[in-house]
């Protein structure tokens, strides 16, 4: 049961990040209505949420 409690508060950590930094990134994007880096930022956080899932794949091995 430990296990998966870690698991748990890891994976509410790392969304709480990617969310903070990359998230914010594309909010802030959108509000200055610029197509080009909500393009880019949009990119960058589905390969944050990529990576965190590949991590988290890692870790429950």
């Amino acid at each position: 049961m430990r296990k998966r409690d870690d698991v748990e508060n890891w994976a509410v950590y790392r969304a709480q990040q990617i969310l903070m930094r990359e998230g914010m990134d594309l909010a802030l994007s959108a509000r200055d209505l610029d197509s080009k880096a909500i393009r880019a930022k949009g990119k960058l956080l589905a390969m944050a949420i990529a990576a965190s899932l590949l991590e988290a794949s890692a870790v429950a091995e």
